[in-house]
């Protein structure tokens, strides 16, 4: 059967088939419009329809590797926004160093405010390391390197902190590794600043000021020692002397002062502090009062040095011993007590001294120290111990012994002198009666102790008892007519003269035709007067008591013989005698023994590997064929990162606010570099950011013009379609009419 059983004309059939054709291309136009496509499927065109698909899909590669390219770039901002506050940091470190260059001052204020300024420079550095670590944007921080890190081994320091006085030991700034030998030395000898003790002297109108002593192993300081005096002109003198937190005052009354002087005697302060540290010095009230403008009242402080030494040698870098010791100037690598750093080029070992017991771990030899104590006179130069009988740690102290009959009213002196020394070995004793050198066999072992002295330094020290009245009477001189020798004599001394001082006893003898007067003058201000007649059937006694000066109260009884007394003459009787000598003063002397102190090795070593984990690579096209890796910069204060160290020994040394300094220009330079290079990389990633935008566009409009369609030409067809589908339409109806017209003939 046909396919079309109707017959159609050929007319009608031609229409017919434009007819088909015209829908067709409309239905095609119309789609076009509809989905802005000339080609919307393999179909349609599949040469075109391939192409354009290659082109937005690689278009589609690159808008996922440019959203990854703004991540890397908004990374490598949060890095550079995180090396401009950190070099602000950086500069307001900076100003704390010219603070402290402006306050370079040894005096207590300038110290306490270089120390205030080290602390916020600590705390500085620690906000540096903070903001550095907080930096991380999407877990990648290009501001903490590879985080290789370099410290002191456990061990070394272990080792370091069993050394006595050594705690808290480490390593700071750690550059590269590095063995740091450390080793103490030192006697413990103290002494005094000398310009400070001139100060003191003038300031506070004293003389001879000593600062002596040998630090204690147990209770040692290194405190300076402050003399502080108080009183005012014509009144008792207060001195307050100080070290650290234990004070010690003593107070000289006008009355000893007006003894003092009328004896001929000194008024002296000596005082040893359980650190070892012995202060000695002579008062004269006039010299005080004769201060200008302050009549010495204030506080003078003496720079105290200790010899112990903490050096610390290196072997890599340059190779450097640095030593801080306890007998340096304040300001000039002094040791303190608490944390000391030793500043290196490959690292600075820090290590907490205790002032206390770090001459535990000190190496010397023996040796012998020089007296000290308001006796100290007596001995000249330093005793002498051959150094292999130096067992121990000792004081020696020196007495002597006399007698009241061996003593010399001409020199003021005993003739003789059973001189005792005491030390660890017990009491030896030798008599000295002349000034030169004398040797003590001790006790403990065969140790020979030589002593060089002068016998007008041991009276302090001396012991021995007061003149009885028959050695005083001995002494008796009579000049004038009025007596003679054997007409009187001193018969007893009831109370006792004052003490540790030799007595003239002046008696005057005036007579007129009715009545003798005796008058007693001691010489230090103590008077007595006897009036009597001038006839004795017997014998007669006179009984003096003095009153005033340091022997007021004693009471000295004469006997005058019978007789008559010259009249109208005058006659001066001297009788020479002693009070008691109770050594109030001391005489020692220290041996320290040899010490082969210790020694110990901080090393430091690599601890932790680098890593690139904080590095960033950022893919710079669609094939991962192009890349670029942005190093994570170590900014912070680390040995590895910006290598900016603590604040070193509390900036008491103008040498530690220079490596401060040194060291932040050296930080900002690393800033600089870091900053140059993330802006540079930044530059790379960002071209390649705009280059990837730009190329996307270029695919897009490529793949368009592969498949999009032309609107204005697409309207323009349809418009064309429409008007010959009509044109078609009425063809066909004219056609379908004039074969009707046809079949109107039948």
């Amino acid at each position: 059967m046909a396919t079309n059983d109707v017959q159609l004309t050929g007319g009608i059939r031609s229409n017919l088939l434009l007819l088909q054709q015209i829908s067709g291309k409309l239905d095609r136009t119309q789609q076009r419009l509809a989905t802005g496509n000339k080609i919307n499927s393999a179909i349609d065109g599949p040469v075109a329809y391939f192409a354009s698909k290659g082109l937005n899909r690689r278009a589609d590669d690159l808008a996922t590797l440019k959203d990854s390219i703004d991540q890397s770039i908004s990374t490598v901002k949060a890095a550079d926004v995180g090396v401009t506050k950190i070099e602000g940091l950086v500069e307001q470190a900076r100003g704390f160093i010219t603070t402290a260059y402006q306050n370079l001052g040894s005096d207590a204020n300038s110290m306490a405010l270089r120390k205030s300024l080290a602390d916020q420079f600590n705390t500085l550095l620690r906000q540096i390391d903070k903001l550095a670590q907080d930096s991380s944007y999407q877990g990648k921080n290009l501001l903490i390197g590879s985080g290789l890190r370099l410290d002191a081994t456990s061990s070394s320091k272990s080792a370091t902190n069993a050394l006595p006085g050594v705690t808290a030991s480490r390593v700071t700034t750690v550059i590269k590794a590095d063995d740091y030998v450390v080793d103490v030395t030192g006697t413990g000898r103290i002494s005094g600043n000398a310009s400070d003790i001139a100060n003191a002297e003038r300031d506070r109108g004293i003389s001879n000021l000593t600062l002596t002593g040998f630090q204690s192993k147990t209770a040692g300081n290194f405190d300076n020692v402050l003399l502080k005096y108080s009183g005012g002109k014509g009144k008792d003198k207060t001195f307050t002397i100080t070290e650290g937190d234990v004070s010690f005052t003593k107070t000289f009354t006008t009355e000893q002062w007006d003894i003092a002087k009328a004896t001929g005697q000194t008024l002296n302060l000596d005082h040893q502090f359980v650190s070892g540290t012995h202060i000695n010095f002579d008062i004269n009230f006039d010299e005080i009062d004769d201060v200008p403008d302050t009549y010495g009242l204030g506080t003078s402080v003496i720079e105290k040095f200790v010899d112990v030494t903490v050096s610390v040698s290196n072997f890599n870098g340059v190779g450097q011993e640095i030593q801080r010791s306890g007998s340096s100037l304040l300001g000039q690598q002094k040791l303190a007590d608490g944390e000391n750093a030793w500043n290196f080029d490959t690292g600075v070992p820090r290590l907490t001294i205790d002032e206390r017991t770090i001459l535990q771990s000190a190496f010397n030899d023996a040796l012998v120290g020089s007296a000290y104590g308001r006796a100290s006179p007596a001995i000249v130069g330093t005793p002498t111990i051959n150094a292999a009988s130096i067992a121990t740690d000792a004081t020696f102290t020196v007495t002597a012994d006399a007698t009241a009959a061996d003593f010399d009213f001409v020199s003021g002196r005993f003739t003789s002198y059973g001189v005792n020394v005491a030390g660890p070995g017990g009491v030896t004793s030798t008599g000295v009666n002349t000034d030169g050198n004398y040797s003590f066999a001790s006790g403990d072992g065969g140790t020979t102790v030589s002593i060089d002295f002068l016998r007008v330094g041991l009276n302090g020290v001396t012991t021995a008892a007061a003149s009885t009245a028959t050695q005083a009477n001995a002494t008796e001189a009579v000049t004038g007519a009025v007596l003679s020798a054997a007409g009187i004599s001193l018969t007893s001394i009831l109370s006792p003269l004052a003490t540790n001082l030799a007595h003239s006893l002046n008696f005057t003898v005036k007579t007129d035709d009715v009545q003798a007067t005796f008058a007693l003058d001691d010489g230090y201000g103590g008077k007595a007067t006897v009036i009597t007649g001038t006839s004795f059937a017997t014998s007669a006694t006179l009984v003096f008591s003095v009153v005033g000066g340091p022997n007021d109260g004693a009471i000295i009884q004469l006997t005058v013989n019978p007789g008559n007394l010259r009249t109208d003459s005058e006659s001066n009787v001297r009788y020479n005698a002693i009070g008691q000598f109770t050594a109030p003063d001391e005489l020692k002397f220290d041996q320290r023994a040899a010490q082969a102190g210790f020694t110990s090795t901080l090393s430091t070593v690599q601890v932790t590997d680098g890593t690139d984990q904080n590095n960033m690579t950022v893919q710079l096209n669609e094939t991962n064929t192009n890349q670029i890796t942005v190093v994570s910069q170590n900014l912070q204060t680390d040995g590895q990162g910006l290598a900016i160290d603590f604040a070193q020994n509390e900036w008491l040394d103008r040498a530690d606010i220079d490596n401060a300094a040194t060291m932040l220009e050296a930080a900002k330079i690393r800033l600089r570099s870091s900053a140059s290079a993330l802006n540079n990389n930044l530059d790379v990633i960002t071209t390649r950011l705009s280059y990837t935008k730009e190329f996307m566009d270029v695919l897009a409009e490529g793949a368009n013009k592969l498949v999009v369609a032309d609107q204005n030409e697409e309207g323009a067809n349809m418009l064309q379609l429409q008007t010959r589908q009509q044109l078609g339409t009425i063809s066909l109806s004219l056609a379908n009419q004039a074969q009707q017209a046809i079949l109107r003939l039948f």
